[in-house]
């Protein structure tokens, strides 16, 4: 819902930017001062909500603490309550709608007041007695700024709508935009929600990536995941038995050698099989790029073996360690990805295969692999 508004928000106030509390709101800044406030409610299956439910009582609640505690300028802040639930009829939501009449937010006013006094749930006993703690001016001036909106899309309808954003910017791909779109968003508010302080994310951003993506999209491009979209592994103990570790073992690499270069093989591998599950790969066009992967790897390895003529072990695994740090540091494109991480990690795919090698003896040196294979 918030990527949604920062999108709707992009078009009219491009400088504005989004904060991501902890206490789980979403404000909107402009520049340097708060502009509203979003507290989203979202329900799976469409129910109402009064001057009494826990939903309503626990977002003024968190609203009342922030106000209390000078977070935010009362007088230039907005908030926004965007629920799936309808407002009931006659509630104090239902008079905070966008649009409301002074009339409307002093009844608002009233029901809150007198909801607070004789409700007697537990569960919002506490902000019920913040709420009641407020002058009837700073309740006022609280409930003078609220904006409801009730009978909010639910998720997927939300997807449609932030799809309906990107249309100018992928063109006949925006359902595939709006998933790397929302994987990005994601792992941005993730961060943010983990940091110490509190954080800011530029509209701008928003519609930079967006537009990144859009070109990402466009005919004959790849578009890129982030690490925690495809959910790549690290190293673990089990990899210890996987051929292309024991290849790195034979040229003795350090732990943190094997373990970033495991990293690599993971997120590699991960996103080339997206790429094939969307689709978005031609028939043998990963076949073919690593056949150019091995045709380079066989011009170095035969250059290397032919200037060093490696006799002694050291000068093995001096060649190997030479020929994998070649590997690990060449950017070999496929269409127009040219991360290294894409090359190093389909080098270690061929490795896992002995289709390629860093010790000058490796078929020999895992022979038993090899059978394993057979």
């Amino acid at each position: 819902m918030a990527l949604l508004r920062g999108l709707e928000l992009a078009r009219k106030s491009p400088a504005s930017v989004i904060s991501i509390e902890k206490f789980d709101d979403i404000a909107f800044e402009t520049e340097d001062v708060a502009k509203c406030l979003i507290q989203a409610k979202h329900h799976i299956t469409a129910k109402s909500v009064d001057n009494k439910s826990v939903d309503v009582w626990k977002t003024l609640g968190i609203w009342t603490d922030s106000f209390n505690a000078g977070v935010f300028q009362a007088e230039k802040t907005s908030f926004f309550l965007i629920t799936t639930a309808t407002a009931a009829d006659g509630s104090a939501l239902a008079n905070l709608r966008e649009g409301a009449s002074q009339q409307n937010r002093a009844e608002a006013f009233d029901f809150l007041r007198k909801a607070a006094e004789e409700s007697d749930n537990k569960t919002t006993a506490a902000a019920r007695q913040k709420f009641l703690k407020l002058t009837d001016d700073e309740a006022r001036l609280l409930i003078s700024r609220i904006v409801v909106y009730d009978n909010h899309p639910n998720l997927t309808d939300v997807t449609s709508d932030i799809e309906a954003e990107l249309i100018l910017v992928a063109p006949g791909k925006t359902a595939l935009a709006a998933q790397y779109l929302e994987g990005w968003w994601l792992n941005v508010v993730g961060k943010q929600l983990v940091a110490a302080q509190s954080s800011a994310i530029p509209v701008q951003h928003i519609i930079t990536k967006a537009n990144e993506i859009g070109h990402t999209l466009k005919k004959d491009a790849l578009p890129l995941d982030d690490p925690e979209a495809l959910e790549v592994k690290g190293y673990s103990d089990g990899d210890e038995k996987r051929v292309f570790v024991r290849q790195m073992r034979a040229i003795q690499l350090a732990d943190r050698h094997v373990e970033s270069a495991v990293y690599d093989y993971y997120r590699a591998y991960a996103q080339r099989s997206k790429w094939a599950r969307e689709n978005l790969i031609l028939e043998n066009e990963l076949g073919d790029y690593d056949r150019k992967l091995e045709d380079s790897w066989q011009r170095k390895f035969d250059g290397e073996c032919i200037a060093a003529e490696p006799q002694s072990d050291a000068d093995k695994l001096k060649l190997g360690k030479t020929l994998y740090v070649w590997a690990s540091q060449e950017s070999v494109g496929i269409r127009n990805v040219v991360e290294k991480w894409i090359t190093a990690g389909s080098f270690h795919g061929l490795s896992d295969q002995l289709r390629i090698g860093w010790h000058p003896d490796f078929q020999v040196l895992l022979k038993d692999a090899e059978m394993e294979d057979a």
